[in-house]
C-alpha cells in the first residue's frame, strides 16, 4: 500500500489525548451548519467506517449499492451525508496537524447497515478516512496526505478492521478503503466483490459465516473496471478475525498489497504490546507553561517508564483528569534504530485563549545510552526553553506561540531552535535544528 499512508503513528505526542473544547465545539458548529445547508437532515462521521448492502453470487458476496467508480464529474465531497461521528472528525484534525484537514467538507462517503465510513479531504489532494459502528468511530483513522499517481494505486488505502464481543455487542468485521483510479468500479476480494461508491471509497461488513475460511489467509485479487476488465492485480491480506488473536480490539491490517503475480503469503501485524503498568517507575515531573493535551498552562504532569511485555520500556504520561484505559505506550526508551546519539518528535497542537487561536509547540524524544550524553538544551540566540531529562527520556516546550489557524505548513516560533546534547565534561556531542527537523516531518 501507500507510504502516505499514516495509520500507525509513533510519534509520542500523538500518543496522548487531545481535548481543546473550543475548537471542538467551533469545529462541529461549523461542520454541522454547512451540512444542514447542502444535504436533508443526515448524521455525521468521525474516525471510524462507512455502509453497504450485500446479495449472495455463488460462492461471492457482491456488496450491492448504487455507488458509481472512481468520481469523473468533480470532488467526492459535493455530494454525500454529513460524518456520522463529527467529534472523530475534529479529532483527526487535531492529530494530524500541520496539514490542513477540510473539517467542512467531511462526508459519510459509504454505509452498510449501521457500520459507516467517512472520508475528510486533506491538503490540495489528500484524504482520510474514518470507519464507524453504530455512529461511533472507534477503529481509528488512516491518512493519505497527497494523492499521487492514482492509476498505479500509489495512494490507495485498503484494510481490514475487528472489534471483539463485548458488552451485549456482538463481534464486528469489516473491510473498507479508497481506490483512486478513476477507471475502477469494483474490487474482487475472492471471497467479496465490493462496488466502489463516488470517489472511489468502499465499505462492506465480512460476513461471519466466512470468518474461519479467511481468518489469517491471503488470495489473489483483482480492481475492476466497469467492464470487468482487470486494472491491477495483487495480494487480499485478510488478517485476523474477531477473537482470532488474544487481547481487545485488535490493529487494522492491510488488506490489499499490489503484486501482479505470484503466491500470496499472509503478512501479519505484531500484537501490541502489554504494559505492565504495576511496574511502573516516575521518570520526572512537568508544570506546564503551555497547553499540552488535555492539560492547561501551571498543571503538573508526571512522565513514567514502563515495562512493556515485549522486553522493551515505554514512556508513558499521567495528569489529572486522564480517563482510565487512557495508557499507551509512546517513546519506547534505549538506542535509537537509526543510531542517532538522539531521536526526537515535534509536536504542535491548536489552542484557544481569550478568543484567539494560537498554536503551541513541544519536543520530546529518547537518548542512546551509549551516546554519554548528560544534558540537553533547547535555544533560539538568546532564548532558552527548559528541557527535563531522566534515564534517557527529554521534554521541553517552547516558550512562544505562533497564530492560527494556518492552511498548509505551520511555522515554529521565532528560531532557529536547536537542541543540542553535551557530555559531562560540557563537550558538544550533537545538536539538531529543529526548523529543519520540523521541514522534513510535515506532511507533504
Amino acid at each position: 500500500m501507500s507510504g502516505h499512508d499514516l495509520h500507525t503513528l509513533e510519534a509520542f505526542r500523538a500518543q496522548v489525548p487531545f481535548a481543546d473544547d473550543d475548537a471542538v465545539e467551533g469545529a462541529l458548529r461549523r461542520t454541522l451548519a454547512r451540512a444542514e445547508l447542502e444535504v436533508p437532515a443526515r448524521r455525521h462521521v468521525r474516525l471510524r467506517r462507512p455502509r453497504l448492502t450485500f446479495a449472495l453470487i455463488g460462492t461471492a458476496v457482491l456488496l450491492a449499492t448504487a455507488a458509481v467508480a472512481a468520481a469523473t464529474e468533480g470532488p467526492w465531497w459535493q455530494s454525500g451525508a454529513p460524518p456520522v461521528d463529527p467529534q472523530a472528525v475534529v479529532s483527526v484534525a487535531r492529530d494530524n496537524m500541520p496539514a490542513d484537514v477540510h473539517v467542512a467538507d467531511a462526508r459519510t462517503v459509504v454505509t452498510d447497515d449501521d457500520a459507516a465510513l467517512v472520508a475528510v479531504p486533506l491538503d490540495a489532494s489528500g484524504y482520510c478516512l474514518i470507519p464507524a459502528l453504530d455512529g461511533r468511530a472507534s477503529f481509528g483513522s488512516s491518512c493519505v496526505y497527497q494523492v499521487r499517481d492514482p492509476e498505479q494505486g500509489d495512494s490507495d488505502t485498503a484494510r481490514t478492521a475487528a472489534r471483539p464481543a463485548a458488552g451485549g455487542a456482538p463481534a464486528r468485521w469489516l473491510a473498507y478503503g479508497r481506490i483512486t483510479d478513476p477507471r475502477a468500479a469494483s474490487v474482487d476480494l475472492g471471497a467479496l466483490e465490493v462496488r466502489l461508491a463516488t470517489g472511489g471509497f468502499f465499505l462492506t461488513e465480512i460476513p461471519d459465516d466466512q470468518w474461519q475460511k479467511l481468518s489469517g489467509t491471503a488470495n489473489r485479487g483483482s480492481i475492476l473496471d466497469s467492464s470487468g476488465r482487470v486494472l491491477r492485480s495483487g495480494c487480499v491480506n485478510w488478517g485476523d478475525a474477531p477473537g482470532a488473536s488474544a487481547g481487545g480490539t485488535q490493529p487494522d491490517t492491510t488488506l490489499w498489497i499490489d503484486q501482479p503475480t505470484g503466491a500470496c503469503k499472509p503478512q501479519r501485524l505484531p500484537p501490541e504490546p502489554t504494559l505492565e503498568l504495576d511496574q511502573a517507575k516516575p521518570l520526572f515531573d512537568v508544570t506546564l507553561t503551555q497547553p499540552y493535551s488535555i492539560w492547561q498552562p501551571g498543571q503538573q504532569i508526571s512522565f513514567e517508564q514502563v515495562p512493556a511485555s515485549d522486553g522493551t520500556t515505554c514512556v508513558v504520561v499521567r495528569g489529572p483528569g486522564l480517563p482510565p484505559g487512557a495508557d499507551h505506550c509512546g517513546l519506547r526508551l534505549g538506542a535509537s534504530p537509526d543510531g542517532r546519539p538522539i531521536d526526537s518528535s515535534i509536536g504542535a497542537q491548536l489552542v484557544h485563549e481569550d478568543g484567539k487561536a494560537l498554536y503551541v509547540f513541544d519536543i520530546s524524544g529518547t537518548i542512546d545510552p551509549s551516546a554519554n550524553i548528560a544534558r540537553v538544551t533547547l535555544t533560539a540566540g538568546s532564548t532558552a526553553a527548559n528541557v527535563t531529562e531522566a534515564d534517557g527520556f527529554f521534554f521541553a516546550q517552547l516558550p512562544a506561540t505562533t497564530p492560527g489557524p494556518l492552511a498548509g505548513s505551520i511555522p515554529l516560533p521565532a528560531g532557529p531552535w536547536i537542541l543540542t546534547g553535551y557530555d559531562g565534561t560540557g563537550r558538544q556531542v550533537t545538536q539538531i535544528d529543529l526548523n529543519a527537523l520540523q521541514r522534513q516531518e510535515e506532511p507533504h
